[in-house]
């Protein structure tokens, strides 16, 4: 066998096979055997959903009196559990403003927010909040904005969430 630097360099797709260990169920013996990089990198993101959220201006402006919906409530005895939160102002003429936190709640519980402190933006610019803050999450409630203060924006603000859906009714679901 080379040495593994001596092999060329390639960009993966998810149908490349590669060389792994698989424990037989029935004799309990490692077997060589080839897994799809697709396969593998399922694993890593096994039952993660991504949405992403469109905020019309009007939507913004109005988003501290008018809360808006991120994801759905999920149903009886399920939970939705945020992972990742990002955010892109599209900028269009007047700088998008907020006088308060915008906070991604559950139940009036905080578990993402975009900071006042990150308010004055006046280009396109993508924000990365911070997401998976500590608390209980309500089943079948649905993720929404609360608070902003939003004074301004011109343009519409997208938000692109990665979140699990958690049931509790049975526990192969959680």
């Amino acid at each position: 066998m080379a040495i593994i630097y001596t092999y060329p360099q390639a960009s993966p797709s998810s149908a490349d096979q590669l060389i792994g260990t698989q424990i037989d169920p029935d004799t309990e013996e490692n077997k060589t055997v080839q897994f799809a990089v697709g396969s593998v990198a399922g694993l890593a993101t096994n039952n993660y959903l991504e949405t992403t959220v469109t905020i019309t201006n009007a939507e913004w402006l109005a988003l501290n009196a008018t809360p808006k919906e991120l994801i759905a409530a999920p149903g009886a005895s399920k939970g939705i559990k945020l992972l990742e939160a990002s955010v892109f102002f599209d900028y269009n003429a007047s700088n998008f403003t907020w006088t308060t936190d915008v906070n991604f709640v559950i139940n009036s519980v905080e578990f993402a927010d975009i900071p006042s402190g990150a308010s004055g933006i006046g280009a396109d610019t993508i924000y990365n909040c911070e997401a998976g803050l500590e608390g209980i999450i309500a089943a079948n409630t649905a993720l929404v904005t609360a608070g902003g203060g939003t004074t301004a924006g011109g343009g519409q603000v997208q938000i692109k969430l990665r979140y699990q859906i958690l049931d509790i009714s049975t526990t192969s679901s959680f």
